[in-house]
């Protein structure tokens, strides 16, 4: 199975105020997780992963109950976009500003790894070139 690349955690509480004029996707609702999930896979193919968790139940692990902690300390309103950690979108948001921060996310990885690759190639040639010398 090939691992995730980018991990997406939406963080909402389904019992909470909802936004009576459809401000942004109603994330507790499975179609809409479904139909994000597909648009997913159909963007972005099996390397991101994308997770729903609802406040309004007991939580369950290490890691929601630490972005749930996080989530309240901070002050951050839901529901709230999570990836690989980092809150991006705080506030309702759709299936669009979803894949967006995606996209957003994928071109920061490819811009960091592309520094740290110039950056090891320019110390290699350094070195080659003076042990040439």
């Amino acid at each position: 199975m090939i691992k995730p690349v980018i991990q997406i955690t939406i963080l909402d509480d389904s019992k909470g105020e909802k936004c009576d004029a459809h401000c942004g996707a109603d994330w507790s609702s499975a179609e809409v997780i479904a139909l994000a999930t597909q648009r997913i896979r159909g963007r972005f193919g099996d390397k991101i992963k994308l997770q729903y968790l609802d406040l309004s139940k007991p939580v369950t692990n290490h890691h929601a109950l630490k972005l749930s902690q996080g989530s309240k300390k901070e002050n951050l309103s839901l529901p709230l976009l999570v990836i690989n950690g980092q809150p991006r979108i705080s506030g309702q948001f759709d299936i669009r500003l979803l894949l967006d921060a995606i996209d957003a996310e994928i071109e920061i990885n490819y811009e960091q790894r592309e520094r740290l690759s110039r950056s090891k190639y320019q110390g290699e040639s350094k070195r080659g070139f003076a042990s040439l010398t």
